[in-house]
């Protein structure tokens, strides 16, 4: 299987895996990965937005693996967009099959290479509305061109999400990753979860409300928000831009796949793994912890428990820096029917009680045993201490955003005991 990966406005021919046993559909049989040497000389050493993963930076080297390196699983469709490509291909398929196939159009900078080159056809495009409500030419067209959203995961369900883009013209069209045309905006088009019971679309229209509320208290959002359309959440991409008529993307790596996580489901990650993953590979890791260390709190405030490896990313810029991607997948999951628990945690971490600076102190033992060096922590702590006023304000924020009132009751509790705890952090020494 040969990659492609995106750079300066074009695809360029950069790597390889072939399997070595023959044992695709566990992931775990052993594979060989090689950049391709004209690529390898060109970018020698680069472990940004130019290497496959954070994990291989470019070499000329060959790496015998024991089982799938971790950047692939980001890549292989899953839930909905999996399904609908096994529908069309006559039944259950391999991991191996599917990345072959979906795996042509995910996010960021990085590609399965396709068998063959399909430019997407010319069309007029849809109103916004057509769009949004889900009309049968609109999903048709969609499917056809493979622009349902491939590498998104949701461990509890399914999500329908669209890639689409906005045209000069103001008209709509799905991403089929071939463009033709100038874009306006690229974005994710997201539909409520009918698995998530009652509130489903309630859930998916706070999805919005939380990211004014996430801005309000300084975390890494979207230069413009995402906005609700006819029940339909229209959300800005943050791996796409375009430039001086040229298509630009940037890089994206799960928060798994930093981790070298291939089995979410089997592999138990604690925020520290994910801390010393970012302190290994992120440009500034004293602002990436911060920004990490807000965005839990809010989880914890505000009960988005969906917070496993892929609703986090890194973004990996065509500057060079790596750092965590705007929020996303950000809202009140604590109302989903399907009981979503919160998955990545603290050690240390207590269902009725969290000491803030026993788990910090957790945290830098863990840096300590790993061999990373971040002599920050009291400051880390000091920090976590003035930002319970932020916490203990978030009621008064929620109704500025237009938090349901409901919602603002439910959390109030969850509110106070975490500023509360805060507040009582003791200093490292």
């Amino acid at each position: 299987m040969d990659f492609d990966i995106h750079l300066e406005g074009r695809w360029h021919p950069c790597a390889s895996l072939d399997l070595l046993d023959g044992r695709e559909q566990s992931r775990l049989g052993r594979v060989r990965l090689q950049y391709e040497a004209d690529y390898a000389v060109e970018h020698l050493g680069a472990a940004d937005h130019r290497a496959l993963t954070v994990r291989a930076p470019v070499d000329l080297g060959t790496r015998d693996l024991r089982h799938w390196p971790s950047f692939l699983i980001d890549l292989i469709p899953q839930g909905a967009a999996r399904k609908r490509i096994e529908r069309a291909n006559s039944g259950t398929m391999t991991d191996w099959a599917l990345l072959g196939l979906g795996a042509i159009n995910p996010v960021g900078n990085l590609r399965v290479r396709p068998n063959e080159s399909r430019p997407q056809r010319q069309h007029v495009g849809f109103e916004l509305q057509e769009m949004t409500a889900r009309g049968d030419a609109f999903v048709d067209h969609a499917h056809e061109l493979g622009a349902t959203v491939a590498g998104a995961t949701d461990t509890q369900g399914e999500a329908p999400k669209f890639w689409v883009v906005e045209d000069e013209k103001g008209r709509w069209h799905p991403d089929s990753g071939a463009l033709y045309f100038p874009v306006r905006r690229y974005m994710l088009l997201k539909f409520p979860v009918p698995e998530a019971g009652e509130f489903a679309r309630e859930i998916l229209e706070h999805e919005a409300r939380y990211q004014r509320v996430a801005m309000q208290v300084g975390l890494r959002v979207t230069q413009q928000l995402p906005e609700v359309v006819d029940g339909a959440l229209l959300i800005p991409r943050f791996d796409r831009r375009f430039v001086r008529g040229v298509e630009l993307r940037l890089g994206v790596e799960s928060l798994y796949s930093i981790t070298g996580v291939i089995d979410s489901a089997t592999t138990a990650v604690r925020h520290h793994d994910i801390l010393i993953a970012l302190a290994r590979c992120a440009t500034k890791f004293e602002v990436e912890l911060r920004e990490y260390l807000r965005r839990d709190l809010l989880n914890i405030a505000l009960g988005n428990r969906d917070n496993h490896g892929r609703n986090m990313a890194v973004l990996k810029d065509i500057d060079g820096s790596l750092q965590l991607t705007p929020l996303y997948d950000f809202g009140p999951s604590f109302l989903d029917a399907r009981s979503i628990v919160r998955v990545i945690r603290w050690d240390g971490e207590a269902p009725d009680r969290r000491d803030w600076a026993h788990i910090m102190a957790n945290v830098a033992t863990y840096f300590e045993e790993a061999g990373v060096t971040f002599g920050k922590w009291a400051a880390v702590v000091d920090w976590m201490r003035a930002f319970a006023d932020q916490i203990a304000n978030l009621p008064a924020v929620m109704r500025e955003c237009g938090v349901a009132p409901r919602i603002i009751q439910q959390r109030q509790d969850e509110i106070v005991r975490l500023a509360r705890e805060l507040r009582e952090m003791k200093e490292m020494d």
